[in-house]
Parts: C-alpha cells; structure tokens; sequence
C-alpha cells in the first residue's frame, strides 16, 4: 500500500509519505473471495473508498461489520478508510481486530504497521514489516520491505533506506514509489547523479510526477544545469500546480539567488 504516510522547507528533498498500504492496491484489487462475494455493503464500501469517497464508504464498510462481525476482510476494510482518515487509533485497533480474525490475513498486518508508522510510532511498525518478511514468501512482502525502508529514512538512516528499497526494486523493477522514495534517499546522501537517474525513471512514467520534476531541477542545479533545471521547475508548476512542490518552483521561478540541490 498507499498514497503517504509532510512537507518541507523550499530547497527540502525530504522523503515522502509514500507508505504502502493496501489503500495503495485498490485499483488493482481483485475480486471479493468467495467468503465475502455476498456482502453488497463490503463491496460499495471499497468501490467508494477508491474513489475518495471516504465517509460514505466509512457508513457501508460499518454496516458490513455490524452484519459480519466475523469476516477479517470486512475489519480490514473498514480500518483502511479510518486510515485514510488518519484516525490512526482506531484504524489500529480494527487491523488487530482482522488479524485475530485470521492471523494469515498479511495485508492487515501490513496495513497495522503503516498506521503505527503514520502515528509516529517506528517501533511498533518496524514488528509489524518484519514478521511479514519472517513468514513464507509472499506478495505481501514487497510492500513490508518497501515500508522498512520508509522507516529508515525516517530514522535518518539513509544507507540502509537505500538497501531496502533497493532490494524492492530487485524484485520488482516496476514499483514506481520505491524508485522515487530512493531517489530522495539519495539526495540526502548527495548521490546526485543516482537521484537523477532514479527520478527520470518515474517521470517516464508519470511526467506530471511533482515530487520526481522539481528533484530532479535539484539534482540538475548540484551540476550547474540551471537551464534544464528551469524546465523542471517550470513543469512542476504546470503539472501539479496546486503541490508543495509547485510552490517551491514558483519562489525559484521568481529569481530567489542561489538555489542549488545542496541547499536544502
């Protein structure tokens, strides 16, 4: 899961709240199991929570649980939308509601983890992604390595954020946040030519990525490339004009002197 889980100064490539949560897998999920295919309120409470529509599907996925106090997925689901709410006690207490329920159930473990995260509590979270990795292989596990990394990075240990998110990306080339939150890593450790090849390869995918356009003219101006880094800048503002990033573009936009990647 997740889009997470903060904003910083004007020249800050802070790392992102970018936390991996089921939230994150919506548009990608499948189907109900069978166990749950019959629950109308279960199902429209995860078509409104895709669509952002986060009381409604907070009133659908209740009603599901008052029927179904039994059914883990119905816990989690319901705890997924308190953490888009950021009500991170009680989406807390439903996770560990839907792991009693079914202790395999490694989504809402993860989901648990991301809400302790999120609350600031590292270590409570850390438990959580590592006993994911400490079980049998699964797909889960990608997004439990994913979140460590976040923790790193939050502990301001960036060699080993590196290490971990690097390690997601041997496994799954594709996973476009681990790449970005790598990118900003390795601002932080003023691996500026890594940032930048880490940030290019978000934009070829998404070239209104806010975050990974105006790094990247951070990454540019450490090499005095300030004519391409305009354009980076320029496209933030375009792209995402509403961002934290477009409104420091706009202050660099606007003449402020001296503004290179390692003033942050």
């Amino acid at each position: 899961m997740k889009k997470s889980l903060l904003a910083a100064a004007l020249l800050a490539a802070s790392v992102s709240s970018g936390c991996q949560s089921a939230v994150d897998r919506d548009k990608a999920s499948k189907e109900p199991s069978l166990l749950t295919a019959d629950l109308v309120d279960f199902r429209n409470g995860l078509a409104m929570l895709r669509e952002g529509r986060v009381d409604e599907a907070i009133q659908q996925l209740s009603a599901a649980r008052a029927a179904y106090p039994q059914n883990a997925e119905v816990s989690n689901a319901l705890g997924l939308a308190l953490l888009y709410r950021k009500d991170y006690k009680n989406a807390t207490k439903l996770f560990t509601e839907a792991i009693g329920l079914d202790p395999n159930l490694l989504e809402a473990v993860n989901n648990r983890g991301v809400a302790a995260m999120e609350a600031g509590n590292l270590e409570a979270a850390e438990k959580d992604f590592e006993s994911i990795l400490a079980r049998p292989k699964s797909a889960e596990q990608l997004n439990a390595r994913f979140n460590l990394g976040l923790i790193r990075a939050r502990q301001l240990r960036w060699e080993d954020a590196e290490r971990e998110l690097t390690s997601v990306l041997a496994d799954d080339p594709s996973y476009r946040k681990a790449v970005r939150e790598r990118g900003l890593v390795r601002m932080k450790r003023e691996e500026f030519l890594g940032a930048l090849e880490d940030f290019l390869l978000v934009l070829r995918e998404d070239p209104k990525d806010p975050v990974a356009n105006y790094n990247a003219a951070l990454c540019l101006l450490t090499t005095d490339r300030r004519d391409l880094a305009t354009r980076y800048m320029e496209r933030t503002v375009h792209s995402a004009p509403e961002s934290e990033e477009a409104k420091k573009a706009r202050r660099f936009l606007g003449g402020e002197p001296s503004l290179t990647g390692r003033d942050r």
